[in-house]
């Protein structure tokens, strides 16, 4: 169904449900994440939960209970809209990341309305008032344009309200922190329209990667000499074909995806991989591309005994037992897997892809058009880059190659950056994160092509993690059913006839 459509039939439809109940519900639809046990700390409501929403500044969280309390996002309080007599700002421990601010204060700026000489004298008390410090001030041709306090966070509504009623500040807002913006200076950057488009770039303005993020590349070996791959590899793999601990490349689809995923950054060589994280090679294809489901199971098996926390899978076949045995394994020990959905150009299903518990990854092209030869249906969860991807192959070169083979390590590369800017997080938790934060193309929702949507690299690091410890996904799909907008519309006039 075409989103135009009823756009605004929705759009009023969404406003008067938020209108009359006051609470904003948040579903991974059809796939539903919940929270089952809130941590909060003692000011926090007991009865209350606290779930992730999006918002277009890329981050946001919406805490809801029974005192029906508002939490907005940092990014809006800094500067995306004024202050309103609404604004909360607990839950503010979450970004110091973004602002001057520990686990007990922040520090604000306050802007002297210099058309009025008592406002100096005036912010002063009431900054000492509220226990607060100056720390620093901004003069201009002489004259206090701000001053900076250290207040603490119990303090900082009421002191927001009480600066604000003096009438003696022209704005008030937190000491942001900002970062210089660059490109990768990787010479062949410029041919990478894979990690552009899914704003690379900018998820690399809050994280690059870090090293103790391990994923494992099950595959056809990696080029573990090649110089845009050294520096990141780690020799924990091995060679299931030839049976020996030097899992070499001897195809090049293995360096291929590898490159997608942890080529060296900023290092003027070649290409710049999505995330700057360890990667291994466990080989279980051989120079020809085929593998046994021997070999493979012993490969994903092995990579989680050497502690991988992330499987990129570009391969599929027929459904395993063996392979699903292992892809078990690795389940049961908090391990994501990414697989490749496959390139039939059909709704059948590829596996280790088509498992409940693997991410299966559809190709994109670079308008955002499903690949014609993707598979696709109701069982794939995401969509990335595959057509004419630039990467690594063996023999120390580059080259482009097509196929949901590379749209996998794409998924997998994000997944990466997300465990690197949120190290604490479940392996659940970046499943959700990598869906919840993808731009949603084609039919709205869920859809076959898209899955929940093409990821995006720079919304998946950015939004704020829910506070929470535990979180349960429904992995059960429900049928997908494309609705038309009529279809629609009939339904809600028949809900709204019955309230």
């Amino acid at each position: 169904m075409h989103k135009s459509g009823w756009r605004h039939f929705a759009v009023a439809i969404a406003i008067t449900i938020m209108f009359l109940i006051n609470t904003v519900t948040v579903a991974f639809s059809p796939v539903f994440l919940r929270e089952v046990e809130a941590a909060r700390d003692s000011s926090a409501n007991k009865g209350s939960t606290f779930q992730p929403t999006q918002s277009s500044n890329g981050f946001d969280s919406t805490f809801q209970g029974k005192d029906k309390r508002t939490s907005r996002a940092f990014s809006d309080f800094w500067g995306l809209f004024d202050f309103d007599r609404n604004t909360s700002l607990d839950g503010i421990r979450e970004y110091n990341d973004f602002a001057v601010a520990d686990e007990d204060s922040i520090e604000l700026v306050i802007g002297v309305d210099g058309a009025k000489p008592e406002a100096y004298a005036g912010l002063v008390d009431i900054i000492g008032k509220s226990q607060g410090k100056i720390v620093n001030a901004v003069l201009i041709k002489g004259e206090v344009a701000a001053l900076v306090a250290d207040m603490p966070l119990t303090v900082v509504s009421s002191f927001r309200e009480e600066v604000h009623g003096s009438n003696l500040a022209r704005y008030t807002e937190p000491n942001m922190k900002f970062q210089v913006l660059s490109v990768p200076n990787d010479p062949d950057w410029s041919k990478q329209w894979g990690p552009q488009k899914i704003g690379a770039d900018w998820a690399w303005n809050t994280t690059i990667g870090n090293s103790s993020v391990l994923v494992a590349v099950i595959d056809t070996g990696i080029d573990y000499d090649h110089p845009d791959l050294d520096d990141n590899y780690v020799a924990l793999g091995y060679d299931w074909v030839n049976m020996d601990p030097y899992p070499m490349d001897d195809h090049g689809h293995g360096t291929h995806c590898a490159g997608i995923i942890a080529a060296v950054l900023n290092n003027s060589v070649g290409i710049a991989g999505l995330a700057q994280v360890r990667i291994m090679a466990e080989k279980g294809l051989d120079a020809g591309g085929w593998g046994t489901e021997v070999n493979l199971a012993n490969a994903i098996i092995h990579a989680v005994n050497q502690g991988a926390a992330i499987l990129s899978n570009s391969w599929g076949g027929p459904y395993s037992e063996l392979i699903y045995d292992a892809v078990r394994y690795a389940y049961n020990n908090s391990v994501l897997i990414v697989a490749a959905a496959g390139n039939a150009a059909s709704k059948t299903k590829l596996y280790p892809a088509a498992c409940d518990e693997v991410v299966a990854v559809t190709a994109t092209d670079q308008y955002d058009n499903p690949a014609g030869f993707t598979s696709f249906g109701d069982w794939v969860e995401v969509a990335a880059p595959g057509v004419d991807i630039y990467s690594t192959v063996w023999d120390n070169s580059y080259t482009r190659m097509s196929g949901t083979s590379m749209a996998c390590p794409h998924a997998a590369g994000v997944a990466a950056l997300i465990w690197s800017r949120f190290p604490n997080a479940t392996r659940d938790w970046v499943r959700a994160q990598l869906r919840y934060t993808a731009d949603d193309l084609g039919d709205s929702g869920f859809d076959e092509y898209y899955g929940y949507g093409r990821i995006n690299a720079k919304n998946a690091v950015e939004q704020a993690p829910p506070e929470h410890d535990l979180l349960i996904f429904d992995w059960e799909r429900p049928p997908y059913v494309k609705l038309r907008a009529s279809d629609f519309q009939h339904h809600c006039a028949q809900f709204w006839s019955k309230q």
